[in-house]
């Protein structure tokens, strides 16, 4: 029997589309589409109007309090491409540090950004870095993914995409970069030789990565892929770097299941292994979520499906570890059935070494309140999950979430795109100790993609970068 959780949900707007499957957005893009030829004022109109209608939450809850925010970390870049799964956001001693690419006009070079803001009393300056790859083989790139090690030093990697493929998916190849300095990207040392290219050299772009928890050894999945049909389309490969002075050196990549559309993946690092969770896209009715348990040889000792007992969208997009138990991961569930009658979000628990997945806690929801989001803990009997509901302004679930208490739900202060003069949210990010962020006890620190005014769907851009600190738990 599933936990009963009780929540005390204060009024919501009622239900629209919460969102579909990431790259296939086609509502999303629709109404986008239709904003972007109107001029600003009418459009704002439309979405309070679609958004807002009915009574909206109020806050109740007195444990959330804004710190600062929204600071604006950089005012024009692309949508954030994946961003509910991946995390686009690192906290380290001194600062933050984030990931992006540019909304650029016309066709260049592939280009991405690594920007860094300082935390609270910190003296680390905020800055940019561009990385533009002047290459004429490379046609783009996606959002690099990052990590920290605990001697403070960013790893960047990033995909890119060749030209000259002529089928309907543009294989990619990895590149790697390094910080020069800890806590400091101001400068970055391309490392891409330290990545072996065989026995595979092409790959889909949708990677993760994950660092185990003394920054020794490290994981990075993604799915190969080939033009001539040497490497079955989308097989699963893993890659394990090793530190050696300031690097990661990695073995040779290896295949470590049967080809699976494992998309938008999870990496958990752990002493006793590397979890994966991922999203199988097999059959477009009934898109689920699978859980791989790899030794550090990359081979597979357990896997598991979450259920999915219906057609639907059924993602994963949110996996961290217990701060009071390192054996522990919570695995967050989002369950949207195409009728949209019995939407959840769920939260899961994986034991590592006893290879068990155990559900904690159902919240059954309204359509409207069922975007996917981030769990981030607090106290023994107290979390929180951020989320956007019909992508619009930041909310917050609160309580003895992962024990079956009272669980209550507001909108976050300070977190209104339509208030602020903004087209909508997109993706939300909050850093994950899995890519090596350093998590300050009971404060949180969220980012959101925001659409311009002058968002254009087919151009994907130009968006905002927000961040926003809070203090949570009683």
């Amino acid at each position: 029997m599933s936990p009963q959780v009780r929540a005390r949900l204060v009024p919501a707007p009622p239900p629209t589309p919460a969102r579909e499957a990431p790259g296939n957005q086609s509502w999303k893009s629709k109404l986008l589409a239709t904003l972007s030829v109107m001029n600003f004022q009418t459009a704002t109109i439309l979405i309070a109007l679609i958004v807002f209608s009915g009574s909206a939450p109020h806050l109740v809850a007195q444990d959330v309090r804004l710190l600062d925010g929204p600071t604006v970390l950089h005012a024009n870049i692309r949508d954030q491409w994946g961003g509910q799964t991946y995390g686009y956001l690192l906290q380290g001693k001194r600062g933050l540090f984030w990931s992006a690419r540019p909304h650029d006009k016309g066709k260049g070079s592939p280009t991405f950004l690594i920007g860094q803001h300082p935390t609270p009393g910190s003296t680390l300056p905020s800055a940019v870095t561009r990385i533009r790859l002047e290459d004429d083989k490379f046609k783009a790139c996606n959002q690099p993914q990052m990590i920290r090690t605990p001697d403070g030093y960013l790893h960047v990697f990033v995909g890119v995409t060749k030209k000259e493929n002529q089928k309907n998916y543009a294989p990619g190849k990895i590149l790697y970069y390094r910080s020069d300095k800890p806590e400091n990207i101001t400068t970055l040392v391309n490392r891409s030789s330290l990545i072996p290219t065989k026995p595979y050299g092409d790959f889909h772009l949708r990677m993760n990565v994950g660092i185990g928890p003394q920054g020794k050894r490290m994981a990075l999945v993604i799915l190969a892929i080939s033009d001539d049909g040497s490497v079955r389309f989308n097989t699963p490969v893993i890659f394990i770097g090793e530190r050696k002075g300031a690097d990661f050196v990695f073995r040779k990549p290896v295949s470590y299941a049967e080809p699976m559309s494992l998309f938008y993946p999870q990496v958990a690092a752990t002493e006793k292994g590397i979890i994966v969770v991922g999203q199988i896209w097999d059959h477009a009715e009934r898109l689920k979520v699978r859980l791989l348990h790899l030794d550090w040889d990359g081979k597979l000792v357990h896997r598991q499906d979450l259920p999915a007992e219906a057609d639907g969208q059924y993602f994963s997009t949110d996996l961290r570890p217990d701060p009071a138990d390192s054996d522990r991961l919570i695995v967050y569930y989002n369950k949207l059935p195409k009728d949209s009658k019995d939407c959840r979000h769920e939260f899961w628990e994986y034991t590592v070494s006893g290879r068990k997945l155990r559900l904690l806690a159902s919240l059954k929801t309204e359509q409207s309140w069922a975007n996917s989001g981030k769990w981030f803990p607090g106290t023994k009997k107290y979390s929180v999950f951020v989320n956007n509901p019909s992508m619009s302004r930041l909310a917050i679930w609160e309580g003895d979430i992962l024990g079956g208490g009272t669980v209550t739900r507001k909108y976050l202060p300070g977190a209104d795109p339509i208030g602020r003069g903004y087209k909508a949210s997109s993706c939300i990010f909050v850093p994950n100790p899995l890519q090596g962020s350093v998590i300050t006890p009971r404060e949180l620190f969220v980012a959101s993609n925001w659409y311009n005014p002058g968002w254009d769907a087919k151009a994907s851009g130009p968006g905002s970068l927000l961040l926003w600190r809070f203090k949570i738990a009683p």
